[in-house]
């Protein structure tokens, strides 16, 4: 799998390596459904297509496959251009309410129109920082427009989470996540909610956050959020990001500025993708990176490592679930309520 992720990354990379890609792609033996099925895995697919376009290496691809992920990324180019007629409804309307927001992650990056094509990244929900005395207003604004609120789980309904219910519109293709903070736990000196807000910049109509603060977001939403630190793992489109991010950026960030959660994420992501000409300074935790190299070396360790990190968060669930079903007497009359949908969840099942 790692070869196969070295492959796809030479791909996405925007270091010069056309001439090599060209030997690579260009071989006799190249095994195009191979590409298919490993930037599909990713969540690269038309990101893949896009760079393949953008390095002039389309005529390398086979005439019906290059026909077929045309007409998947002309579906992903118009699915995000209506998501960004919706990010600019929200923000005319947040705006002329008084709610202080900013759009992060891929929708931020969209709005910024950092991307080349419009194409190349698929973009799922919307996320949104709102000021925490405007939380539920923004969300009432949402429902009065004949948004819905997602059913939430027996346990999300009295966990305090970073967003509210996810917000679906029946004829909006964006499901829409207010939030009131960005992280699962609280990392203040390392991501703080009202500095990103006040911080915040306007581009094309709508507020996002700085490149380099919304880098901040995607690496630790990433590495915390998704536990990606604790597995030493990260995933491609959080890498192809940042990439995009960095080259909005003079300089990359200070070695002296930057979390454990960055040095792990920088050490994952540049095994797989070529440093920066930018980024002169190493960012790697040298202990990390022979760790993580020792895990990847042996499969089984591999997945030892990984097995034994998910029975700890799932132990850290379980835990917060007692505590709560301790402390409080509605959540224990619902849990009694729902008897078979926890058996369910114990048993693994949907």
């Amino acid at each position: 799998m790692k070869k196969t992720k070295e492959r796809i990354a030479s791909i996405l990379n925007f270091e010069p390596n056309e001439t090599e890609l060209r030997t690579q792609l260009g071989h006799k033996n190249m095994d195009w459904e191979w590409f298919v099925k490993a930037s599909s895995q990713l969540g690269v697919m038309t990101t893949a297509y896009c760079r393949l376009e953008q390095k002039g290496l389309l005529d390398l691809v086979p005439e019906d496959l290059n026909t077929y992920l045309s007409g998947i990324t002309k579906i992903n180019r118009n699915r995000n251009q209506s998501i960004l007629n919706q990010v600019k409804e929200l923000s005319t309307l947040f705006n002329a309410h008084g709610i202080g927001h900013v759009f992060t992650k891929g929708c931020a990056l969209l709005a910024s129109g950092y991307f080349k094509d419009f194409g190349e990244r698929l973009i799922g929900d919307i996320d949104l920082l709102v000021e925490p005395t405007n939380l539920f207003k923004a969300e009432q604004l949402l429902l009065n427009l004949e948004y819905v609120s997602a059913k939430p789980t027996l346990f999300g309904k009295y966990k305090r989470h970073r967003h509210l219910p996810r917000l679906v519109h029946p004829d909006r293709l964006g499901a829409v996540e207010i939030h009131s903070k960005l992280l699962r736990k609280n990392i203040p000196k390392i991501l703080n909610p009202e500095e990103i807000l006040n911080n915040r910049i306007i581009i094309n109509h709508v507020y996002v956050p700085n490149a380099e603060a919304n880098l901040d977001i995607l690496i630790l939403n990433d590495m915390v959020n998704d536990f990606g630190y604790l597995l030493k793992s990260t995933n491609f489109k959080s890498c192809y990001d940042s990439l995009v991010l960095e080259q909005q950026m003079d300089t990359p960030k200070d070695n002296d500025k930057i979390s454990k959660y960055h040095r792990v994420f920088y050490t994952l992501r540049d095994s797989y993708f070529e440093r920066s000409s930018k980024d002169s300074k190493n960012r790697n935790s040298s202990v990390v990176k022979t760790f993580y190299k020792h895990i990847n070396k042996n499969g089984i360790v591999r997945r030892i490592y990984t097995g034994l990190v998910k029975v700890n968060i799932g132990l850290i669930t379980c835990l917060e679930g007692v505590k709560l079903f301790v402390k409080n007497k509605r959540f224990r009359a619902d849990v009694w309520n729902h008897k078979s949908e926890v058996i369910k969840l114990f048993r693994g099942e949907k």
